[in-house]
């Protein structure tokens, strides 16, 4: 990566794989590790009693190496991973097997790029890895399964013979008494794919398949073999000492030897070396026959009939041949039959390259492990198993629309990368999509829900998804809605929204104590109704709204528009408040202006109308009872109060302009209250910390030093960096996006933010700070969408439920392009300095153009459908 840090710092790699349907990391050096694939470990469950782990499955699941040889040289092989333990082949008296000098990760999600450097390579290699993640195509997105894709460049003088290797570890039942493992191959010219499963029929989690292929001008591989042949050790026999393992035949040829069993071999082992002396030529030559298809026979019998061809065709020679070969497999055994020993593969693809050439050798990795239950002993399953069969289905689909899919995934890392800003901005909102795949349940019953932290508390944590799902209801809106009926199916009687699912997605926990939930659910629901248009899923959940609002109303003991009482729970759960506290306060405040809006909407009049009195005078009051001259109180009641600054103080104000509402609270409050959370709460060592007590005021005992008081939550960091976006301040909320950055990046965590639970949902948070930097606005019952850019000359991409693209502001120029999908305008409305657009649509668009307080706003009377390849353009007039 660049900069000062070294690469091998990070403590884990970005996420490959689908949402919901498991993932493995890409690592910093060259590594794929956390093959959390079959319904295991943090990922299938936070009992650490539950928590079971692939045995030998932690390490050395996919290495590469490549091998490459110019005419007349010395081939040249290289591991193409830094391991942590000089990898399986860990004899060092090879000289020839090495690790690549240095490897150069450049994750973009949904795409990480390998450059691969050594200065003994004669070629230029690098590799992408890359999942199956295309906006607005949740079923595509959720596939199980990634890409990896070798490109080799001959820059030589020289025609070069290039040679990727890959083994795979076999998982399937591994640890379990029944594994009855069956791989099985179907080859072709220029391809070849390994499906590993098994014949039990029992429902292990791991009981399914994995399978992989690779693609080039020629392929070899070893179909299933023992593990030890994939490492290296050592043969006696009267033949000789000597050193097996199947590099030795990919270092002096670049190939495979297309052998290997389908099943564990059950053949000569069971017999005795007495029984053995005592067969005739004929049943020896049975035997004989059956164990040269054993890769790690067959070696030791090439070296011995390259060195004497008639040597072996003598019956006792033979004899002696069969008994070593035997011996030495009972020797591999690590138990009586040798499961967790056998089934591994390898596959190899190669190719020729003329001085100049570029080519590629592409593998396809896909697994399908159907077996998955909740800690309740649910079936959940996979949503991904109403698509394919197994694995085998996953990688022939993977390489059938290769073309299609790759490039599409491809399109999506640039553009989330296509910006003007600083790559630390743009960093921000796509990496924590990697959190997306890693810590998604996608059931087979088609509910969806998200870790709060990965295998920490539970799913689709209600004040958790206020923060993180921006990215999901953008990207993939039928997943963030589809959470939020789930989760309104369990709203208590009185009203009370749910906390989060317990560890599946049959029941949820005791938490409807949190008053922040409430205002939290009613703000997702305006949002994502904005965003979607949808008004079904509005009017569905409107009985759900209402039950809300009625009853954070009851909290309002003094009638003053206020939530007063029982106020001590929410998300900051280890910090007690009371009275009326700003942040719960500012949350009701910006619900009742969504609930307004919705009801309005619905010609839900008497509500609307009700509602908006309530805001008014609730309004008046929070400035009354909560300012205290430089920002408003942490919470007040009666005569008592606590002057703590809180960042999240006003987070309703932040949540209200990000939807379009406007502001409920005076303008000049919110910039002196905003200074003072900069001013108290920030500096550019420490980060922002959730609050701070200013010099002048007294603490209260519980919140002194209370430790979510004086902790970094990034989630909240990017929330008020996006709060900043929205005011106006761009310099201080790239400052803190900087520092939240390079703090994690610091401490080796860039792809895994930590608050309660690893890799923490909250975080998703980021995109929050593109929404803002473009300044989106989506109104799409109005079927308006706004822009009000954060920076005057800007290029950002854009994301909105169905459609995305590119914006870009120069001077007395707007340019809003589409590269995805569709979108249905009647309005546009565009802060700028030019009060008089040309515009065109391609061609010239008619329209009428509207100029009031600095916003542009065009109206298309006919209408206006904004699809894949077109562009809006204004100049100034």
């Amino acid at each position: 990566m660049e900069g000062t840090l070294d690469y091998r710092w990070q403590k884990n790699g970005m996420a490959l794989g689908g949402i919901g349907a498991g993932s493995v990391e890409i690592c910093q050096n060259g590594e794929l590790r956390e093959w959390d694939i079959c319904n295991m470990g943090k990922w299938g469950s936070p009992d650490v009693r539950k928590q079971k782990k692939l045995y030998d499955y932690d390490a050395h699941v996919l290495p590469f190496t490549v091998r490459a040889k110019l005419a007349g040289k010395e081939p040249v092989v290289r591991r193409l991973c830094h391991d942590r333990d000089n990898g399986e082949f860990r004899s060092l008296m090879y000289s020839w097997y090495k690790e690549i000098e240095k490897i150069r990760w450049n994750p973009d999600f949904p795409v990480c790029r390998l450059q691969y450097e050594d200065s003994g390579l004669p070629i230029k290699i690098e590799a992408e890895f890359a999942s199956p993640f295309v906006p607005g195509q949740e079923a595509l997105a959720g596939t199980p399964g990634f890409y990896v894709t070798f490109t080799i460049t001959n820059p030589s003088d020289q025609e070069a013979e290039v040679s990727i290797l890959g083994k795979l570890k076999n998982p399937v039942n591994r640890g379990t008494e029944q594994r009855c493992l069956r791989n099985q191959l179907t080859a072709e010219k220029g391809c070849a794919q390994i499906v590993m499963k098994s014949d039990s029929k029992k429902s292990n989690a791991s009981n399914g398949s994995l399978a992989w292929s690779v693609s080039a001008d020629e392929v070899s591989w070893i179909l299933g073999e023992f593990a030890p042949y994939f490492t290296n050790y050592v043969m006696h026999s009267m033949f000789g000492v000597t050193e097996e393992s199947y590099l030795f035949d990919f270092q002096d040829t670049g190939k495979l030897t297309n052998l290997g069993t389908e099943t564990l071999p059950e053949f000569g082992t069971e017999l005795t070396e007495e029984e053995i002396s005592l067969m005739d030529e004929q049943e020896l030559d049975a035997i004989f026959e059956k164990l040269l298809q054993i890769a790690c026979v067959r070696h030791p019998y090439e070296r011995v009939h390259h060195f004497d061809e008639k040597l072996l065709t003598q019956p006792e020679m033979k004899r002696e041949f069969i008994i070593a070969s035997i011996r030495q497999i009972k020797r591999i055994f690590p138990d009586e039959n040798g499961q967790e020993n056998w089934g591994d593969s390898t596959l190899c693809g190669s190719c020729k390259l003329a001085p100049g050439e570029r080519k590629q050798i592409r593998f396809v990795i896909g697994w399908h492990f159907p077996n998955h239950f909740g800690d309740s002993g649910r079936f959940e399953g996979h949503w991904y198993a109403k698509r394919f069969a197994d694995a085998g289905e996953v990688v022939a689909y993977l390489n059938q629309e290769r073309e299609t899919i790759l490039p599409a995934a491809e399109d999506f890392s640039v553009l989330l990368k296509n910006t003007s800003v600083p790559h630390e901005l743009a960093d921000v909102w796509s990496d924590h999509l990697s959190t997306l795949i890693k810590c998604s349940w996608w059931t087979k019953r088609g509910e969806f829900g998200m870790w709060e932290g990965y295998g920490s508390c539970g799913f689709h944590t209600t004040d958790i998804t206020y923060q993180g799902s921006f990215g999901i209801l953008a990207l993939f809106p039928n997943l963030q809605k589809k959470q939020m009926e789930m989760g309104a199916k369990f709203q208590r009687e009185d009203g009370r929204v749910h906390h989060f699912f317990t560890p599946d997605l049959s029941a949820v926990d005791d938490g409807y104590d949190r008053v922040d939930m409430n205002p939290q659910f009613v703000l997702l629901v305006c949002r994502d109704y904005l965003w979607t248009g949808d008004r079904e899923y509005l009017t569905r959940m409107w009985p759900h709204i209402e039950k809300a609002m009625d009853n954070t109303q009851l909290l309002d003991g003094d009638k003053d528009g206020l939530p007063d009482h029982d106020t001590r729970a929410n998300t900051y759960d280890a910090w007690a408040m009371q009275g009326t506290p700003a942040y719960i306060a500012s949350l009701w405040l910006a619900a009742l202006k969504a609930a307004v809006r919705m009801a309005q909407d619905l010609g839900e009049n008497e509500r609307a109308d009700a509602w908006k009195e309530l805001l008014e005078k609730g309004s008046i009051a929070f400035v009354k009872k909560l300012w205290n001259g430089r920002y408003f109180s942490l919470w007040a009641d009666g005569d008592r109060r606590d002057d703590c600054c809180m960042t999240d103080q006003i987070d309703g104000q932040w949540y209200a302009r990000l939807l379009g509402l406007g502001n409920f609270l005076p303008q000049d409050k919110i910039d002196t209250a905003t200074d003072c959370i900069l001013a108290e709460n920030f500096h550019p060592e420490s980060g922002l910390v959730n609050a701070s007590y200013p010099a002048q005021a007294t603490p209260t005992l519980y919140t002194w030093k209370n430790v979510q008081m004086e902790s970094n939550w990034s989630g909240i960091e990017y929330s008020f960096a996006s709060f900043l976006l929205e005011n106006g301040r761009y310099e201080e909320a790239a400052q803190i996006v900087e520092t939240v950055e390079r703090r994690h990046t610091q401490n080796g965590r860039r792809f895994n933010h930590e608050e309660c639970g690893e890799h923490y949902y909250r975080a998703l948070a980021s995109w929050a700070v593109l929404q803002s930097l473009t300044g989106l606005k989506a109104d799409m019952p109005r079927e308006k969408l706004s822009f009000s850019p954060a920076l005057p000359e800007l290029t950002a991409p854009w994301f909105v439920p169905g459609a995305y693209g590119k914006l870009s502001i120069a001077e007395k120029k707007i340019r809003i392009e589409c590269l995805g999908g569709c979108l249905n305008l009647k309005q546009l409305a565009l802060r700028t300095e030019m009060e008089k657009a040309v515009v065109t649509v391609g061609g010239a668009a008619a329209c009428t153009q509207t100029y009031e307080n600095g916003v542009l706003t065009l109206t298309f009377s006919d209408g206006l459908q904004l699809c894949s390849g077109s562009f809006i353009l204004a100049t100034k007039f």
